[in-house]
């Protein structure tokens, strides 16, 4: 089975991707913050990660840097409820900012099931229909 490592200080969003992710036959490794999800990485193989950008202690942007730089291949979801820049804002859109630290796909909070399918099917898709 496929291991996602899902990094959300929201317990409502990690029950609810964790429940989408057992439909698609994965596992997943919950971490309520940076620290406890940068610690969980460095000790088990995954293969796809999840991350919310906005979290206390370590952000998202941060831990999305360091396991690109330590796992090049590793699709990494990049995920946020944070209102984002538009053309009356000098705000930063920060999910723009983590795909140019190497995130895969992004997902703007609030997100549905069928995106959240989307970006995991974008990621991992099913072993069973690779070709080559």
């Amino acid at each position: 089975m496929r291991r996602v490592l899902v990094i959300d200080d929201d317990i409502s969003v990690r029950i609810a991707i964790e429940l989408s992710l057992r439909r698609q036959d994965c596992i997943a490794v919950l971490a309520e913050n940076g620290p406890l999800g940068a610690s969980v990485f460095e000790s088990s193989k995954f293969d796809m990660a999840m991350v919310d950008i906005f979290m206390p202690d370590m952000d998202g942007l941060e831990i999305i840097k360091n396991f690109r730089e330590r796992a090049p291949a590793l699709p990494i979801v990049a995920m946020s409820g944070y209102r984002f820049h538009h053309a009356l804002s000098s705000s930063p859109d920060f999910l723009d900012m983590a795909m140019k630290l190497g995130a895969t796909y992004l997902l703007r909070k609030p997100f549905g099931p069928g995106q959240l399918k989307a970006a995991i099917d974008a990621c991992l898709p099913d072993p069973l229909h690779r070709v080559g």
